[in-house]
């Protein structure tokens, strides 16, 4: 079972390659690249009129965000 995750940003090519490698050997880690693009809905999509339904930021994971745009990477530890 896979108890630790590497999530790479796309960005970060060379980073991904590293960390696959140093962990290539372990079973309990896996490391993977970003694969989000972006936001899905658009301010000025289709129903732009309605009001705003969404409660905020559903992701369980935010800090994932953060820290792949400052560090480059995430680091998950899966319960």
């Amino acid at each position: 079972m896979i108890a630790h995750l590497f999530i790479v940003s796309q960005r970060e090519p060379d980073l991904y390659q590293y960390l696959a490698r140093e962990f290539s050997t372990e079973d309990d880690v896996r490391v993977i690249v970003d694969r989000r693009v972006g936001e899905r809905r658009s301010p000025g999509g289709a129903g732009a009129r309605e009001p705003e339904r969404r409660r905020g930021d559903r992701r369980r994971q935010a800090h994932v965000t953060h820290q792949l745009s400052s560090l480059g990477y995430a680091f998950v530890r899966r319960v």
